[in-house]
């Protein structure tokens, strides 16, 4: 493959991953705002909003699945490494390559559970929200399955060379 493809490929998964850390920045700012005007609307002017409960809880799991997908990134999960030290550092390449085609075939079966969750959810509307569709709560799982598979095999590819 030659130079020019191999930078606009580190290039896009840069990119990708910086618009990801970026939105998840603003998603939990988002959050917190909507939280902080939750309680304010409870306690001091007894008059709380159903649907910033809801859209929390949404949020919540967008963050979740956009931050799993930048660990994924970063190499940064959290992983127990007894096999890596009991066969020492001559498997280790070994190791990560099993351990990463086990993550993909994880998210595999998360991108495919989340993807029938979300068809079966596309009419349908959020509780609080009537007017917003339910499925853009639900894409959350999908969406970040997807992005977790792109970034493993991403590392399997610059693990070959």
């Amino acid at each position: 493959m030659s130079d020019t493809a191999n930078d606009n490929r580190q290039q896009t998964g840069s990119r990708l991953f910086f618009f990801l850390v970026k939105l998840s920045a603003l998603l939990v700012f988002l959050a917190i705002f909507l939280t902080f005007l939750q309680v304010t609307l409870r306690y001091f002017f007894n008059t709380p909003l159903a649907w910033i409960e809801e859209a929390s809880r949404y949020l919540f799991v967008w963050i979740v699945m956009l931050g799993a997908a930048i660990a994924f990134r970063l190499d940064a999960h959290i992983r127990v490494d007894l096999i890596d030290n009991l066969l020492g550092s001559g498997s280790a390449r070994l190791i990560a390559i099993i351990r990463n085609l086990l993550s993909l075939l994880a998210t595999g079966l998360i991108l495919y559970s989340g993807l029938l969750v979300a068809w079966r959810n596309r009419s349908a509307a959020a509780f609080t929200l009537p007017d917003f569709p339910a499925v853009v709560f639900y894409a959350s799982v999908p969406v970040g399955a997807a992005l977790m598979s792109f970034f493993i095999v991403r590392t399997l590819l610059r693990s070959r060379h």
